[in-house]
């Protein structure tokens, strides 16, 4: 009879673990499952962020070994010194044109003052 009552004992703390455990699982699946859900959504988005940061340094790759590019970036410096050149010679030559303009404007005052007093 001891046996039957042990017996009936351990199946009634089996019965009562199980409800626990289902009360249990009741009371901590819902936050669960949204957190799960939560972590799914954050874990799609930080693929997806990542996807675009692989894109954009495949581009700046791509850009950056370009050869086309560096030609190009290198023509430009010389045709920048070629400009800065010119430039400079275009001032020198506009100050040697308003030099001479003056000088000519003098040299026609003088002219008028001469062709004045032999008159």
């Amino acid at each position: 009879m001891a046996d039957l009552e042990n017996e009936n004992k351990a199946l009634a703390d089996v019965e009562n673990v199980e409800i626990l455990a289902q009360g249990l699982t009741e009371l901590y699946e819902p936050p669960l499952a949204t957190i799960h859900a939560h972590l799914k959504e954050l874990t799609e988005k930080q693929e997806a962020v990542s996807e675009i940061l692989s894109a954009e340094r495949r581009k700046l790759n791509d850009l950056q070994s370009d050869a086309m590019l560096d030609a190009l970036l290198a023509d430009i410096a010389t045709i920048k010194e070629r400009l800065t050149t010119i430039s400079n010679s275009m001032l020198g030559l506009h100050k040697r044109v308003q030099s001479l303009q003056t000088r000519a404007a003098n040299i026609e005052k003088v002219a008028l003052i001469k062709a004045n007093n032999k008159n």
